[in-house]
């Protein structure tokens, strides 16, 4: 149907407008985070090389988002209230909208049941606020649901250009977020099975799904390897989710009740799940796919295309419980990493157009009624959780209160005395090239807010940044410090240049200190 497309651009629009009209696009530190990558791609020193831009993308979060946010971050204005990562997850929410439709139609050919998914996707609160955010999950769904519907293509009609496609689509599924790793073994198995092709002709259909989808698995190994000399630095590194889970092992121990216990893991996703869908998707979902089983048993019939799809939609949220099972993620309903359960709506929405196709197989007169009644509860639902706006939402509550726990009020704190400092604002004017030096690793927040620039500050991405513990560079005239950082333990080692720095600022409860020179940089 035509609206559909425009209809989710003005549901994800006007969203976002109200979301950016309150401030509260950037309020998540993981989309501070994306942000800071993306901006460092574009605001160096002069005469940085291509190497040490491309080597600001890191690890261990996949480069897709960064490399597409880098050019709308040259604007200051759309980097520092988050609106660069902001305008790429509102459309991939339309994108990711739309092809839940378009699947829906295929698989029950019906045009009430693909609107009644559209409704139950397009309408879910907890999505609509993080396709406001920079996020990574909107891009995740578009791409991986794209991936979905060109594979299904692919299958009715055996056209290689589909399944070249389908492979683009997954490869950026796969450089978004990990979870799109489970698709590469599982789309080679689905190409292997269902290709109409015989002998060669198959083994060349695999070799291209393979190619284009593995290069993307073989080009992170290689980052990771060419940067770190490790190509798993992504998994088991300083900065992965193990890693960051092994240096707050403490404040975090309440979180590894689920390592090593499928029942947990799965109650602790399950739990999560109902949060993000909310509980009348969930319901109506499963309902829905329980439905399609009972009717292909009873006909003793496997509708094939429809559970290959529906097989695609599921490996996601499966690959996310067993990471959470290995204790490679952490979620806490309702505290920590709700977005995960985002992971599973796809499956739900189609579910429940699977469900209201049953409906009119079973009462063909009240298909309307039945479609209807469906779609009211699914929009129901959604008003009922967005009566007081977003501030019930999980997803809402758990980067809202980040703002105002004592670290949110000590960043916050620091960015108001950097942004009110003359001689900080005015570095980029500064002929001598004064900059300042600070762990961008934990401050990428205050960075944006405290109207500093990445190409005036010594940071962790930076070659310099290595021989801090031996020596100040006399262009660094500035030093934000926080408590038990990495440049902490730097200075810990009383470099040569440290004793010309005084301190000019220390926050409430000493989580940061800022040093000035004593004396201008020659």
């Amino acid at each position: 149907m035509w609206f559909i497309a425009p209809g989710s651009a003005l549901i994800g629009g006007l969203t976002l407008a109200w979301v950016s009209a309150h401030g509260w696009t950037n309020l998540y530190g993981d989309g501070q985070a994306h942000l800071a990558i993306a901006r460092k791609l574009v605001d160096v020193p002069p005469g940085t090389t291509w190497w040490e831009r491309y080597m600001q993308l890191g690890s261990p979060w996949l480069p897709l988002p960064h490399v597409l946010a880098a050019p709308l971050t040259l604007s200051d204005t759309l980097w520092r209230t988050g609106l660069a990562g902001s305008l790429i997850s509102c459309l991939a929410f339309v994108a990711a909208a739309t092809v839940v439709f378009q699947l829906a139609a295929a698989l029950t050919r019906s045009l009430p049941s693909a609107l009644v998914a559209w409704l139950a996707f397009a309408f879910n609160p907890s999505l609509l606020y993080i396709q406001t955010t920079p996020l990574t999950e909107p891009l995740f769904l578009a791409t991986w649901l794209g991936s979905a519907w060109w594979m299904h293509d692919w299958t009715q009609h055996g056209r290689r250009d589909r399944l070249a496609l389908a492979a683009l689509c997954t490869l950026g599924a796969l450089l978004t977020r990990y979870e799109g790793w489970i698709l590469l073994p599982a789309g080679t198995l689905w190409v292997l099975w269902s290709s109409p092709r015989r002998g060669w002709a198959r083994l060349a259909d695999v070799g291209l799904w393979t190619g284009i989808v593995g290069a993307g698995v073989g080009y992170w190994l290689w980052h990771n390897w060419a940067i770190y000399g490790r190509p798993l630095e992504f998994l088991e590194g300083t900065y992965s989710a193990r890693g960051y889970f092994a240096r707050h092992r403490d404040e975090l121990s309440y979180l590894s009740f689920v390592v090593g216990r499928p029942l947990y893991a799965g109650l602790v996703l399950a739990v999560t799940v109902v949060i993000c869908a909310t509980p009348a998707t969930t319901l109506l979902g499963l309902l829905g796919l329980a439905g399609q089983a009972v009717t292909a048993f009873r006909a003793r019939w496997l509708d094939m295309p429809t559970l290959a799809v529906l097989g695609w939609l599921w490996l996601p949220p499966l690959f996310t419980g067993y990471s959470l099972y290995s204790g490679n993620i952490q979620i806490y309903p309702l505290f920590l990493n709700n977005r995960y359960g985002l992971a599973a709506l796809p499956a739900l929405a189609l579910g429940i157009g699977l469900g209201v196709a049953g409906l009119q197989a079973r009462f063909p007169k009240r298909l309307v009624w039945a479609a209807v009644g469906v779609g009211l509860v699914c929009v129901g639902q959604s008003l009922w959780w967005l009566r007081d706006g977003v501030y019930q939402l999980a997803v809402f509550q758990e980067a809202y209160r980040a703002q105002f726990a004592p670290l949110g009020r000590e960043r916050r704190a620091l960015a108001e005395f950097l942004r009110s400092q003359p001689a900080l604002q005015s570095l980029p004017a500064q002929p001598s090239g004064g900059c300042v030096a600070l762990f961008a690793g934990e401050l990428s927040s205050v960075i944006a807010q405290g109207g500093l620039s990445y190409a005036h500050i010594l940071h962790e991405g930076r070659a310099e940044w290595h021989s801090l513990e031996t020596s100040i560079p006399s262009t660094v005239t500035w030093l934000v410090v926080g408590r038990g950082d990495e440049l902490e333990r730097k200075l810990a080692q009383r470099p040569a240049g440290y004793e010309d720095f005084t301190p000019a600022w220390v926050s409430e409860q000493g989580t940061f200190r800022v040093l000035s020179r004593n004396r201008p940089a020659p």
